[in-house]
């Protein structure tokens, strides 16, 4: 079984607190380099495509290069999603790696730094001669605008001297062009899965388990990047090989369900971003 990509959650820490980001008690702590090799040499076979993403700021990584630097040992693509809050100071480092193939920066985080976007967007205006970069923002329902997202799209046109109408794409279109190798991808806001509800929507599918797996920074296996808690652990890649996980009763239960059009965890009933794939 190959996948098209596995999320590594590196770290679980991150430099904000944003209200829409998940609570969980899991312990805060950083992957070391060689739990990262380890990973990477257990995955090499099933996908060469890895997220650098679950919870947590990559970038805030204390070896962010050494890490960059076992993905290119690996030939492994490699995708980041940040806050952006750290992507100046991170600038001679991202642009060393031509394994890196898009950055993605989450203009909706929650801070209080002066020239937040000017930082940000001149930051990306210097990666993106070499990596293409999305930035993302949540809309309300119906794709609404609300008070954030319209500043971030204000702070996009002012910066990028766009037309106007460029507010009308990001209402209408899913992925808008900002200039080469620079885009706006957006998305109605979503609540994380919680399994404390009790839904009976058992219909319905999902990429989990069929495209991307999903491994938290103690190297529990999950089924995708939304089980931030570790609900659903499928195994744990440093006490076996990802074979083993992936023959595990639970992988095969939710595995064979979606690709029969049935939900069988519960956690998944409850999952909003789930019930996009009807």
């Amino acid at each position: 079984m190959r996948f098209q990509k596995i999320y590594v959650e590196i770290t679980n820490i991150c430099n904000l607190n944003c209200s829409f980001c998940s609570i969980d008690n899991r312990q805060k702590e950083e992957m070391s380099l060689q739990q990262f090799d380890i990973i990477l040499d257990k995955i090499r076979h099933y996908t060469k495509s890895i997220y650098l993403h679950v919870k947590g700021e990559p970038l805030l990584h204390s070896k962010i290069d050494e890490i960059l630097k076992i993905s290119e040992k690996y030939n492994m693509k490699v995708k980041i999603t940040t806050n952006g809050t750290l992507l100046k100071s991170k600038l001679s480092t991202l642009q060393k790696y031509s394994n890196i193939k898009q950055i993605n920066v989450s203009l909706h985080s929650e801070n209080n730094i002066p020239d937040y976007f000017e930082k940000v967007f001149k930051s990306s205006d210097i990666l993106s001669k070499n990596i293409p970069i999305v930035y993302r923002i949540w809309l309300l329902d119906n794709y609404k605008l609300d008070k954030l997202s319209t500043l971030i799209v204000d702070k996009i046109i002012n910066y990028y001297n766009l037309d106007s109408s460029f507010k009308e794409k990001v209402l209408k279109e899913k992925n808008i062009k900002i200039k080469d190798n620079i885009y706006l991808d957006k998305d109605n806001e979503f609540t994380w899965p919680d399994n404390n509800q009790e839904n009976n929507y058992e219909n319905g599918t999902c990429y989990g388990t069929r495209s991307h797996i999903a491994i938290l920074v103690n190297g529990d296996v999950v089924p995708c990047c939304l089980d931030s808690k570790g609900i659903l652990k499928l195994g744990n890649i440093f006490e076996n090989n990802l074979e083993d996980i992936l023959n595990s009763k639970l992988f095969k239960i939710i595995n064979e369900g979606f690709r029969n059009h049935k939900v069988v965890c519960n956690l998944c009933k409850n999952c909003n971003f789930r019930k996009k794939f009807k």
